[in-house]
C-alpha cells in the first residue's frame, strides 16, 4: 500500500538520464571565427565575407544538439502532503555539436571557383549543478507533479574540437585549400564562465514500489541566464595597413570559439531515479 506524504516527510535518492543540450543565441553577429583573434590578427584583402576567416554558418535548435548525461543525488522536503521543496547535487554535461557543410560559387583569397566549406564546433562543458525547485503534486496519492525554480552551476571542465576547412576547385582543376583543426581542453577555464545560473521547469510522476521505496520519472528544461563567454564580447575590428603595392586589411575578431559571445546554456533532461521515503 502506498504511503501518504505528510508535512515534514523527506524523500532522498538518486537519478540518472540523458541531457540534450544546445546554446541559445549561438549565431555570431559577424561569423568570423577565432583564428582572427587579438592574439593572431589575420591579414585579408577585399571583401571580408570572402576571407578564410569568414564562414556564413547556420545554427539550428535541433540539428546542433549535444547529447550528454545528467546524474546526481537529490532530496525532497514536504511542506504539505502535495507541495514540496526539491534540491540536490548533479553532474551535467552541456554544450553544442555544430556541424555545418556548404557549397557555393565564389572566390576565396583571390581565387574563384566552387567553394566547399566545413565548419564544426563541438563543445563539452561539464558542470556541478544545484537546483532549488518548488514541486506541486496534481493528482491524489502524489503521482503526477509539476515543478519550477532556479539552478546554479559550477564549471569543472571544458573541451573543444574545432574544424575549419575551405576548398576552392577551379574548372582547370587547380585546388586551393585552407585548413584549421584544434582539439584541446581549456584547462584554465579562461574562455567559459565558471558559474552558470538559470531557471528550470519540469514535470514527472512517482510510483511507490513499497511503503518506503519510490520510483521517479521526470523531464525538465533548464534555461541559462549567464553568457558563456568569459573573455571576449564579439569585438570586431578591421584596420587598413599600407603595403608596398597598395593597402591590406588587418582583421581582429574575438568571440566564443567562433560562436556568439552572448550564447547561453539550454538543456533538456530525461531522468529516472529511486528514492527512499523517510516519515517524520
Amino acid at each position: 500500500m502506498a504511503q501518504e506524504k505528510n508535512r515534514g516527510d523527506i524523500v532522498t535518492g538518486f537519478s540518472i538520464g540523458p541531457s540534450f543540450a544546445n546554446f541559445m543565441n549561438s549565431g555570431a553577429p559577424h561569423k568570423i571565427n577565432i583564428f582572427g583573434s587579438d592574439e593572431y590578427p589575420l591579414p585579408i584583402t577585399g571583401d571580408i565575407t570572402n576571407a578564410v576567416a569568414y564562414t556564413d554558418y547556420q545554427t539550428s535548435l535541433f540539428k546542433d544538439i549535444f547529447v550528454g548525461i545528467s546524474v546526481g543525488i537529490q532530496i525532497e522536503y514536504f511542506l504539505t502532503n502535495n507541495l514540496s521543496i526539491h534540491s540536490g547535487i548533479f553532474y551535467e554535461e552541456k554544450g553544442i555539436d555544430l556541424n555545418y557543410y556548404n557549397t557555393r560559387d565564389g572566390y576565396l583569397e583571390g581565387i574563384s571557383g566552387e567553394i566547399s566549406e566545413v565548419y564544426e564546433r563541438n563543445i563539452i562543458n561539464k558542470y556541478v549543478i544545484a537546483p532549488f525547485l518548488l514541486r506541486k503534486y496534481l493528482i491524489e496519492r502524489n503521482k503526477i507533479f509539476v515543478e519550477g525554480g532556479i539552478y546554479t552551476g559550477y564549471l569543472i571542465s571544458s573541451e573543444i574540437t574545432i574544424l575549419d576547412e575551405k576548398t576552392v576547385i577551379r574548372e582547370t582543376g587547380f585546388l586551393f585549400a585552407s585548413y584549421g583543426f584544434d582539439n584541446e581542453k581549456d584547462t584554465e577555464r579562461e574562455f567559459t564562465n565558471r558559474f552558470d545560473l538559470g531557471f528550470v521547469i519540469g514535470t514527472g510522476f512517482i510510483k511507490n514500489i513499497s511503503p518506503e521505496l519510490v520510483f521517479t520519472a521526470e523531464m525538465r528544461i533548464g534555461f541559462g541566464m549567464r553568457k558563456l563567454d568569459a573573455k571576449f564580447n564579439n569585438e570586431y575590428e578591421v584596420t587598413e595597413i599600407p603595403i608596398s603595392s597598395g593597402y591590406n586589411q588587418l582583421l581582429r575578431s574575438t568571440n566564443y570559439y567562433g560562436l556568439n559571445s552572448d550564447s547561453k546554456n539550454l538543456n533538456f533532461v530525461l531522468a529516472i531515479g529511486l528514492g527512499y521515503h523517510i516519515g517524520k
